[in-house]
């Protein structure tokens, strides 16, 4: 499997080619993940992009990342997300470049962010 379309379009057909159902609202491409580690560890968890991030899809990963309010951190760098009740996060992305896929490789960055959460 390898991403072969850029931008939010890329992002959202790697993210279907992983068996995953994205869908945009106020301007996030939100997307479930299931949770293998920390509080959420069983649980499928809504995330986020801003699909303002993803105009280098997939030559560079997106930096903030969407979760509901809910999900919390002992630290972390916030800003309000565009979705009303959710909180984007700063997360940056070390190595990329090197992964076969794009979108598998995102996906395992934020289910790792997820793990973290209290």
């Amino acid at each position: 499997m390898n991403d072969s379309e850029a931008g939010v379009e890329g992002f959202l057909t790697g993210l279907r080619q992983c068996g995953i159902d994205p869908d945009v609202r106020q301007g996030v491409v939100v997307f479930p993940i299931d949770a293998v580690d920390g509080a959420y560890a069983g649980r499928l968890v809504e995330t986020g992009v801003s699909t303002d991030e993803l105009g280098a899809w997939p030559a560079i990963p997106p930096h903030w990342v969407h979760l509901p309010a809910e999900v919390q951190f002992a630290r972390s760098n916030t800003q309000a997300s565009d979705i009303s009740g959710w909180t984007k996060h700063s997360r940056g992305m070390t190595g990329w470049g090197d992964a076969e896929n794009p979108s598998q490789a995102y996906l395992a960055h934020v289910r790792g962010i997820v793990g973290e959460a209290a």
